[in-house]
């Protein structure tokens, strides 16, 4: 039996859809994908996917079988009352048709289409494709309402054939009824091992201590791994705690120098200042990592004492091409990285030497300035999915805003 794709399904399932044997798509999907990719209407991250997907299909024209929508085929239309004059119809009508003469078994990713195909195929022949895994935090919680779960929970944690799907490096939470946090693990090739307590020391920053559980295992991975990413909402920490651990690493000589990776993005939805005179160095600090760098060093004069004395290098990403951190001893910070798409990300990365360590910071959720590095495009997540399960990477997502309460109300926003 065939497998009869619609247009939902070949946008989500993207390469993955050419995996296996011969797929078969209605002529409409394709106009549908050429609408989608220059639709005005459509976000980014569908227009990349439509984009992709029709590359993937020129490239691939083997691995596939278009059927064309008849006009005769409206017919079907007054035979089945759940239909309407419409694309998913249509798509819905050449799969039926094509049923006649070959078996298919008709894919959706639209449970509204689901529903309707169900009405008109075989039910057994139609699916609903799973959703992708959820959003990635770095941590799971597991919850215990009384002492017998709790008895079993840490029974279990010692028994690996139960946590088959835990990444390396990725953090368990043990949560009581009332979601209060009781304890912290994190999965290792050994098994769990608790999460100590950190805190990181530092003479610009002083001691800096976790507020919470998130910012100790965020802590933790940074001690431990050689590449963390964190992510969170402004004002969550995740750049005070990155900034700070390499720092503490730099003032005690575990590192010889931070260089930071930066992309001079303007913030979505401003305006541009236009041209800033000066040398490279001069531009960034008048750019957003200058008023960042200052904010966190106390003045421009301790950000430019630092670059003086090379214990601090600003790299802009326009310049990154042939640079290489081997050597340098160095803790490479790619601060914003939610501003990078995947082969922006991926040639930052392929800078670093094995004797350097590497922090990304960003959020992918609300602080992403331009559509080019929006959705399915996105370095930062794309890293995250190419990473996750290795034992030199650790990721955590940061949850509470520290910043102030008005950072904590404009959230909401």
């Amino acid at each position: 039996m065939k497998k009869f794709y619609d247009t939902c399904a070949l946008l989500d399932l993207q390469e993955s859809a050419f995996n296996q044997e011969v797929f078969m798509i209605s002529s409409i999907t394709l106009k549908e994908l050429e609408n989608i990719k220059t639709s005005a209407n459509k976000d980014a991250d569908i227009k990349f996917k439509a984009r992709n997907i029709l590359r993937l299909l020129s490239d691939n024209q083997n691995c596939y079988e278009v059927i064309p929508y008849c006009n005769n085929f409206s017919s079907y239309l007054e035979e089945f009352n759940t239909l309407s004059d419409n694309n998913d119809s249509k798509i819905i009508i050449t799969a039926y048709h094509t049923n006649k003469a070959i078996p298919v078994t008709f894919i959706t990713a639209d449970l509204s289409c689901f529903m309707i195909a169900r009405t008109v195929l075989p039910e057994s022949t139609v699916q609903l494709l799973k959703e992708k895994q959820q959003d990635y935090f770095g941590y799971r919680t597991l919850q215990c309402i009384n002492d017998d779960q709790f008895a079993a929970t840490y029974t279990n944690l010692y028994n690996s054939e139960n946590w088959k799907d835990m990444n390396i490096n990725e953090y368990l939470f043990i949560i009581d009824k009332d979601n209060n946090i009781v304890d912290k693990y994190k999965y290792t090739k050994e098994g769990f091992k608790e999460v100590p307590f950190i805190c990181f020391d530092s003479k610009i920053f002083g001691k800096i201590k976790p507020k919470d559980d998130y910012q100790l295992c965020a802590m933790d991975s940074l001690k431990n791994n050689k590449i963390t990413m964190l992510r969170g909402s402004a004002g969550t920490g995740k750049s005070y705690l990155a900034i700070g651990y390499l720092f503490s690493l730099l003032e005690k000589e575990k590192i010889d120098k931070i260089v930071i990776f930066c992309n001079t993005v303007a913030t979505a939805g401003s305006a541009k200042l236009g041209y800033y005179p000066g040398s490279r160095t001069e531009k960034l600090l008048d750019a957003q990592i200058g008023n960042f760098l200052s904010s966190k060093l106390g003045d421009r004069a301790e950000v430019e004492r630092l670059i003086s004395e090379n214990k601090l290098e600003l790299l802009p990403l326009s310049d990154i091409r042939g640079y290489d951190t081997t050597g340098l001893n160095a803790g490479i910070y790619i601060t914003e990285a939610q501003n990078l798409d995947i082969q922006l990300l991926k040639l930052a990365l392929q800078r670093i030497g094995e004797d350097s360590i590497c922090i990304l910071d960003g959020d992918t959720k609300t602080q992403v300035d331009l559509s080019l590095y929006a959705g399915v495009n996105n370095g930062m997540m794309r890293a995250s999915e190419v990473f996750r399960n290795r034992p030199i990477y650790g990721e955590i997502t940061l949850k509470n805003i520290y910043r102030s309460e008005i950072a904590q109300i404009a959230e909401l926003m």
